[in-house]
């Protein structure tokens, strides 16, 4: 729907409202016919119904309810449809009394005193209130009682005639005045223009309490609340509709908006002045986006944007020509504020109607006032006589004719210019993550870095998301793998895009999580990527959410709420994965299959670009196997460095390593692997493998984890043996792992915290020096146990921090059918820096929130456990990463 639909269906309603307003503050008159019910009526049943009071007009030249409307006339058009019908009718009608008066007057001879002392008794009786007269002319009072009903008429004409009323019936404004939301209090625009007020009529109390409320609320009401209503409802509803009128046509004069190229990237002031860098106040909101399909980003306390216009996917120069978009600029009250803010209809419902009345100046003193700012991009007068480039955004068609929302940042070369001698820069591709559209802002780290440093960046919405057209598959090499070769393709057609050859531009990928996993299935696929570096990715989907048959409720639901949120179009098996496993713990084969499509699985295998993988040291989402299983594919490819971090998909909370640092660390990686391998302008680095620890130390080593002499033969840390025994009961939650105590929700229940209901086995320490364990603990349980669970689970604790280590909850199968049972596992790996005076526990319990399943019940007991812990020593400590530099 059109802002302008919009805004006149919501001015009808405001027209309705102020009906009901004049009804209530007894402007209409009711009374009492004491007439004889039982004579005859002298009104012809088949003639047209007319009213017995003269100041009613009855509309009996349409059928009820058809208004001369069609099928797409608004709210607001049918009621001033109604007001001009009435308005008109009603002038015809006094127009013919007035002519029949003036005969009659001429033919009728003059009147006696008495008959004229008995029609003034008479007309006194009638009146409902006494007209008011001047004083002058009370002197006269014998000689004019005979023309009280003229009086009336004439009375009621000339309102009809008023300065008030004739606006609203040819839309001309009311004289006001009108102060500026900007202009200084002394600058003030009057009009001077005097209007003779017509007789006031009567108010009831109630009446008179809400016309002075109604003057303290609207400082704009004319004639200070005191103009006269009609006692009909056509008077009410012109009224209105006069009002309403009178208002719209109203103008706030605020300054011009601006609209420049900052880095290549169009930028603009909704209001030129201070306000565009500091809030005053006032509030911004986007009513008509921009005309030819444009990604604005608007700044709702500032009025600044940012705009990428759109451009042809056939063309090779980017946007040209002029884009439009309209901004609202309001100044609220603390009452609007209120009723704007109230949960679920504050913003869908309450919103568009307030600021609707905001335009029209309706109540300005309670709701505040706005003004509409059209903006005109004239982009080729920005670009200017050299075509400057600029970033703007298209639609790319893929392979099965989906549009893919693409958007293109051209590089900035100010500081480092492209030396290689070949024309055009580098493209970094930077795909975004779940629920996430892809970066329209210049200040995203990724954008601003790599633009920065000589680069074009390109980002999109992946299939299935935002402005993409096509549905999600998470994914899969068949479609979004497919979606990014055609970018490929599309980029190499660009102005400013350095070729390998024709069809191949020079380009890396970068991006984590959903943006990591694109990265996989591309190279995969296409081996016209030179360089990628994927974040907090997978290998399968099945081992990250399904681990050990194991749903990982909390994380799952979370991703598919973003989904839902954002309105995103999903393959709606993947709904019905999550509700089934969500729901009874398990998955069916036809959704574990789908799982195993959605990423890269054993296609890494086949990646000959040089690949960075980053993983979290707490990820409790892709733990950081997943990272491993991906390594061990790329045994063949030699240029390969693995990097784990504390963050990811978790939080990096304090005694686990510092997550500040490690992100500027793991951004300035990605940058450096593709000034190596894209740009070619530094050598590779050594290492093959860093880590950081839960101090925050930085840990590095030239062989891969992979690798056969990674691990040490003998650990350093001596294994631990368990076998007091103990039975523990399985009830859902009870005693169980998480959520986590110092992580927000919803995060918080995918994080593992200190169970009670548990086995609690202390670890042995090294006996001296530093151990490194990098890897994944490795236990094995005795058991035996009765019930209906499929599943025990089991963590390292740090007693000193009272922190799960990695936040990490590990799955462990088990078969609970009353007979001895041993189950030997690896839990998930870990990164920790044991010393003697470590004080590590291992953990088991039978329910945890991360794979919260309410239909586990029964016990098991815990006969012995033997843990051992591996550990290297590959690795030379290179101090904590530095945090970045105070802005």
């Amino acid at each position: 729907m059109s802002a302008a639909s919009y805004v006149g269906r919501v001015g009808g309603l405001a027209i309705a409202l102020g009906v009901g307003t004049a009804i209530l503050t007894g402007q209409g008159v009711a009374y009492a016919d004491d007439t004889d019910t039982s004579a005859p009526s002298s009104v012809d049943a088949g003639s047209p119904a007319s009213s017995t009071r003269d100041d009613t007009v009855t509309l009996d030249r349409q059928p009820l309810g058809k208004h001369r409307t069609t099928d797409r006339t608004s709210l607001a058009d049918t009621v001033k449809n109604i007001v001009d019908r009435v308005a008109a009718e009603r002038e015809k009608r006094a127009a013919d009394r007035a002519d029949s008066e003036a005969d009659a007057e001429a033919d009728a001879p003059a009147a006696r005193p008495s008959d004229r002392r008995k029609h003034r008794e008479s007309a006194d009786e009638q009146e409902s209130a006494p007209a008011q007269q001047d004083s002058s002319a009370s002197t006269e009072a014998a000689d004019t009682s005979a023309a009280a009903p003229s009086v009336e008429r004439a009375r009621g004409l000339a309102w009809l005639k008023s300065p008030r009323v004739v606006a609203g019936r040819e839309a001309e404004a009311a004289p006001k005045t009108v102060t500026s939301l900007w202009t200084p209090p002394g600058a003030l625009v009057t009009d001077d223009t005097q209007v003779s007020a017509p007789a006031a009529p009567r108010t009831t109390v109630v009446g008179g309490l809400l016309a002075a409320l109604n003057r303290v609320l609207d400082p704009d009401s004319s004639n200070n609340g005191s103009a006269p209503i009609g006692g009909s409802l056509s008077d009410l509803v012109l009224l209105a509709g006069a009002r309403r009128e009178a208002a719209q046509v109203q103008t706030l004069a605020i300054p011009p908006y601006s609209v420049d190229v900052a880095a290549g990237v169009i930028v603009g002031c909704t209001v030129s002045g201070p306000a565009c860098t500091t809030p005053d106040g006032s509030v911004y909101t986007l009513k008509d986006g921009p005309s030819k399909g444009g990604k604005l980003t608007l700044d709702a306390t500032t009025g600044a944007f940012r705009f990428l216009p759109f451009a042809d996917e056939n063309t090779s120069n980017g946007p040209s020509g002029i884009e439009t978009f309209s901004v609202l600029v309001a100044q609220n009250t603390k009452f609007t504020d209120a009723i704007t803010g109230l949960p679920i209809i504050g913003g869908t419902l309450i919103t568009p109607i307030v600021q609707a009345l905001q335009q029209a100046n309706v109540l300005s003193g309670l709701l505040g006032t706005a003004e509409l700012q059209n903006i005109e991009v004239n982009i080729d007068d920005l670009r200017g006589v050299t075509d400057t480039p600029v970033a703007y955004t298209t639609f790319v068609t893929s392979w099965d004719g989906t549009q893919i929302s693409t958007n293109f940042f051209p590089a900035i070369d100010t500081n480092f210019p492209d030396i290689d001698g070949n024309p055009g820069f580098e493209t970094i591709f930077n795909g975004p993550g779940l629920a996430q559209a892809g970066a329209t802002d210049p200040a995203d780290p990724f954008v601003s870095s790599f633009r920065s440093l000589g680069y074009n960046v390109v980002t999109w919405d992946p299939r299935g998301e935002f402005a993409s057209g096509g549905v999600l598959q998470l994914d899969s090499p068949q479609y979004e793998g497919q979606d990014v070769s055609e970018l490929i393709s599309w980029v190499a057609t660009q102005n400013g895009v350095e070729l390998d050859k024709a069809n191949d531009p020079t380009m890396g990928m970068v991006g984590v999580s959903y943006g990591g996993g694109i990265q996989w299935v591309t190279a995969a696929g296409d081996n016209r990527v030179d360089a990628i570096a994927p974040g907090w990715s997978w290998n399968t989907l099945p081992d990250s959410l399904y681990p050990h048959n194991a749903f990982r409720t909390t994380y799952s639901a979370i991703l598919l709420l973003g989904l839902v949120e954002t309105r995103a179009r999903i393959n709606p098996q993947i709904y019905g994965g999550i509700l089934t496993g969500a729901t009874l713990g398990v998955l069916t084969p036809s959704q574990i299959q789908l799982l195993q499509n959605s990423g890269p699985g054993q296609t890494v295998r086949g990646i000959s670009a040089p690949t960075l993988i980053f993983q979290g040291t707490v990820d409790v989402l892709f733990p950081l196997h997943q990272s491993i299983v991906n390594l061990g594919y790329l045994a063949d490819n030699p240029n390969v460095k693995l990097i784990w971090f504390c963050g990811g998909h978790g939080t990096c909370l304090p005694g686990q390593g510092n997550g500040t640092a490690d992100s500027v660390w793991t951004l300035t990686e990605s940058v450096k692997w593709m000034q190596t391998y894209v740009k070619d302008l530094i050598p590779a680095d050594p290492n093959a493998f860093e880590w950081t620890d839960q101090n925050g130390d930085r840990w590095t080593s030239t062989v891969r984890p992979t690798a056969d002499d990674f691990y040490d033969a003998i650990s350093k840390v001596p294994s631990t043996t368990w076998n007091i025994g103990k039975t523990l009961p399985i009830i859902p939650i009870i005693g169980g792992s998480g959520p986590g105590p110092l992580a927000p929700a919803p995060y918080s229940y995918g994080n593992g915290s200190e169970a009670t209901n548990a086995v609690t086995i202390k670890l042995n320490n090294p006996a001296s020096g530093e151990a490194n364990v990098v890897g994944a603990p490795h236990v094995v349980i005795d058991y035996s146990g009765l019930g209906t669970s499929r599943h025990i689970y089991a963590q390292v604790l740090d007693k000193s921090t009272g922190l799960v280590v990695g936040n990490i909850v590990s799955p462990v199968p088990v078969t609970l059918n009353g007979r001895d049972q041993q189950v030997e596992i690896d839990l998930e790996d870990i990164a920790y820096t044991m010393t003697p005076a470590s004080d590590l526990e291992l953990q088991i319990f039978t329910t945890a929130t991360p794979f919260l399943n309410l239909t586990q019940f029964g016990f098991v007991n815990i006969k012995s456990v033997e843990v051992s812990l591996p550990t290297t020593s590959q690795g030379t400590n290179q101090g904590p990463n530095p945090l970045p530099m105070a802005v």
